[in-house]
């Protein structure tokens, strides 16, 4: 069942990217809100908050450089939309390690993926309380030089944790450098 609905996840990528139809987007965007059931506001929320900068970037640098086209860019941000969307319903509806069950490299790779994102999870979480424990009511300085700090810290351990998996899977041979 998993494989098939990486099948349909891999299909609807395609249908979102390859049809530039507005009236398929609002029928594919309102399946899906009926395929989400009742986690449909949650997934609501967390994918508008995900693509709102980037959206609003790239939909203001449009209408600079070419003018307003409305039907462009209601296509384009109804793609975003709905490509976000469906990556979230995947995600929540599928297991991952029964999909990718027939790779050992693939499990290897997810399975180096999801324990970095559970460690960073848990190290936001652990921040998140150190900065509420440390100050009564934080004012505009306080959460910026804290986003900052926690920003650095992440970009730092993310390149130090990406060279030690890249010479751990060097040394179980998934590639060379010749």
């Amino acid at each position: 069942m998993e494989k098939i609905k990486g099948l349909l996840y891999i299909s609807g990528i395609f249908i979102f990217t390859f049809f530039h139809s507005i009236y398929l987007y609002i029928l594919l965007i309102f399946l899906l809100c009926a395929l989400s059931g009742k986690d449909f506001i949650l997934m609501l929320k967390k994918t508008l908050f995900s693509i709102l900068v980037f959206n609003s970037v790239v939909s203001v640098s449009y209408i600079f450089i070419n003018g307003f086209d409305w039907y462009y860019i209601a296509l384009i941000n109804m793609r975003v939309f709905g490509i976000t969307f469906m990556t979230f319903l995947f995600i929540k509806r599928v297991n991952l390690f029964k999909l990718f069950s027939f790779s050992e490299t693939l499990m290897f790779i997810l399975i180096l993926s999801y324990s970095q994102i559970l460690t960073f999870q848990k190290l936001l979480t652990d921040f998140r309380f150190a900065m509420k424990s440390r100050t009564i009511k934080p004012d505009f300085s306080d959460r910026y030089n804290f986003f900052r700090r926690v920003v650095g810290f992440f970009m730092k351990s993310s390149l130090e944790r990406s060279k030690e998996i890249n010479m751990a899977m060097k040394s179980r041979g998934f590639y060379t450098d010749g």
